[in-house]
């Protein structure tokens, strides 16, 4: 079975106040291995960078329409400069908004779809992996 990594690397903007938005690097990876799961990686300085992991059918929902409880939630945001979605990201540490383009998102979306299509990922799924990582994921 191989572990496909599927990457799209792409930016987003942080909005850190109604006057202060950041440009942030950001990168979204799938693992055939982990065949439910998206990771997002925010790179917010070198040194510091923010990672997720949710729902791949949450961020295929969330280009559509708004989706998500709780820690994590996307949406389509109307915009006169182009398609965009959001990302609200809520811990204990703090809460944040993202905002990126929808179509190259999307785009890589339907690849991991391709990769394991929806429904299939039962025979993906490495459980062996999961009892081999630290605990804490």
């Amino acid at each position: 079975m191989s572990s496909l990594d599927l990457r799209l690397n792409t930016h987003f903007t942080l909005t850190v106040t109604s006057h202060l938005r950041l440009r942030v690097p950001t990168q979204f990876s799938y693992v055939r291995a982990d065949p439910y799961a998206v990771h997002v990686c925010f790179t917010i300085t070198p040194a510091q960078a923010v990672r997720w992991t949710f729902a791949r059918e949450l961020l295929d929902q969330g280009t559509e329409f708004s989706v998500g409880l709780g820690d994590v939630k996307i949406a389509p945001v109307e915009s006169f400069l182009g398609q965009y979605f959001s990302i609200e990201l809520e811990s204990p540490e703090g809460h944040a908004r993202l905002e990126g383009p929808i179509a190259p998102v999307k785009s890589w979306i339907a690849k991991t779809y391709e990769a394991v299509p929806a429904g299939s990922e039962p025979e993906f799924l490495d459980i062996d992996r999961f009892f081999e990582e630290p605990s804490g994921r």
